[in-house]
């Protein structure tokens, strides 16, 4: 290979010649600079507007409504459970035997009544013929007991334990 190549227009070029090799002044650099700023913020804005608006048209979730119907559950009426017999542990073995067939038992406790007749006779008691149903399967659980509606007690439904219920 020749180590002088023949001479041709690109030698004949200026040194400092065309735009692109003009010095850059610092007027020059600042602007630059700013319109690459300012591109970029107008591209992040874009995108930033374009995204939110992206975002609120829900295209991957069902617009409807779906409003759930809440489930209402019968409340079974409270029963309380009173022993009348004097006897021990009596009403809290009946109370047991009446959560175990499924009624809403309050409380057992031991009850002492002023007429010596209401000692000796199962009852049970209810506030309002609302509950009647409910106090005659307690009544068919028990056996010997008998449905009275009555505002002696304040529960919806109590249960006096008498004598006749300790002889079974």
């Amino acid at each position: 290979m020749a180590d002088k190549f023949p001479t041709d227009e690109f030698d004949a070029a200026p040194v400092h010649g065309g735009r692109h090799r003009i010095r850059r002044t610092a007027k020059h650099r600042i602007l630059e600079f700013l319109k690459i700023a300012s591109f970029s913020a107008i591209v992040a804005l874009v995108g930033y507007v374009g995204l939110k608006g992206i975002d609120s048209l829900n295209f991957f979730t069902d617009n409807s409504t779906v409003v759930a119907q809440p489930v209402v559950e019968e409340q079974k009426p409270l029963v309380v459970v009173l022993d009348a017999t004097e006897q021990q542990g009596f009403a809290g073995k009946w109370a047991l035997t009446l959560a175990n067939a499924g009624f809403n038992v309050a409380s057992a406790a031991n009850y002492t009544p002023a007429d010596r007749a209401e000692r000796e006779k199962t009852v049970v008691h209810i506030r309002s013929a609302a509950d009647q149903a409910t106090a005659e399967a307690i009544a068919k659980r028990l056996k010997l007991a008998s449905v009275l509606v009555s505002t002696q007690f304040a529960d919806a439904i109590t249960v006096v334990l008498g004598t006749d219920l300790e002889q079974n």
